[in-house]
């Protein structure tokens, strides 16, 4: 087992990485893709030292007194104010790591950067933002109050948050699980066949555009919220509930998409074919 302790800007060179561990508070964490050996770099450091392991292939890079537990306990929402209870600490990291190198970042106000990696990745942030490029596999995200922004993505993306937005362009998804309390859901993705699309809502808006060709059953629900929809779909209004519902494409193995509003507004979207993708806002 190689072990570091770290209080300074430094570069290390490390073969046989299989998995990545990173609990921090605050600073960057920017994660990339290599087909050379795998490489971590602190740039810049302030407060605590760092501790760096490579035990069995994982690489983990945390606080001698920072357990993943400890710092998950205070970023439970019933406890925002907990994490400014540590002492101050930054650190920029740098990592290049295997494409296919499993990931898992712990943070409380680092932002964060994960690009072109495949296997699974699980982000558990506080108050800072997280940029998703290219990634792929299984992907796993739980803020409190920071935002996403993600392009190309493939395969599989989890996500839950109090108030934080989530904004994706591009890329093809066979499931895309959302939640959030007050923030904004914004996508424009093809779907995979026989996809599955689940959003929800108390208050943020929900706004997803897909290609005008998608096969799908659709479900948008709301209380109070308005809903929107750039395809033919029926609607059924009661008091204190409206449903927009049917289904949309010729298409075998047709995509599922729900979504669930309390009062935040819904819109359904159509990308027109050859217009590329970006971040929908509005109505349909």
């Amino acid at each position: 087992m190689a072990r570091w302790t770290i209080d300074r800007p430094t570069t290390h060179t490390l073969d046989g990485i299989v998995a990545l561990r990173v609990r921090v508070v605050g600073g960057h964490v920017n994660i990339l893709p290599t087909d050379d050996p795998a490489t971590f770099e602190i740039s810049e450091i302030s407060g605590e030292p760092l501790l760096v392991s490579h035990e069995a292939g994982i690489l983990t890079i945390t606080y001698a007194d920072l357990t993943r537990d400890g710092l998950l306990e205070r970023l439970r929402p019933i406890q925002l104010g907990s994490y400014r209870g540590l002492p101050r600490r930054s650190a920029t990291i740098n990592l290049r790591i295997p494409r296919d190198c499993p990931v898992e970042v712990t943070a409380a106000t680092a932002s964060i950067v994960v690009a072109q990696l495949t296997a699974k990745t699980q982000i558990r942030n506080g108050s800072g933002d997280i940029t998703l490029d290219g990634v792929g596999g299984d992907t796993e995200i739980n803020t409190v109050s920071g935002d996403v922004e993600a392009r190309n993505l493939t395969g599989r993306l989890g996500y839950k948050s109090v108030s934080g937005d989530l904004e994706i362009a591009g890329g093809q998804l066979s499931e895309l699980s959302a939640k959030t309390a007050s923030g904004e859901l914004l996508a424009d993705i093809d779907l995979a066949p026989a996809a599955r699309v689940t959003l929800g809502s108390i208050s943020g808006e929900i706004a997803l555009r897909v290609p005008a060709d998608t096969s799908a059953t659709v479900e948008l629900r709301s209380a109070t919220g308005r809903l929107d929809s750039a395809f033919g779909l029926d609607r059924q209004s009661t008091r204190g509930f409206t449903r927009l519902s049917g289904t949309i494409g010729p298409g075998i193995d047709p995509a599922t998409i729900t979504t669930t509003t309390v009062s935040g507004a819904t819109s359904l979207l159509r990308r027109a074919a050859d217009t590329p993708a970006a971040i929908p806002k509005g109505d349909a």
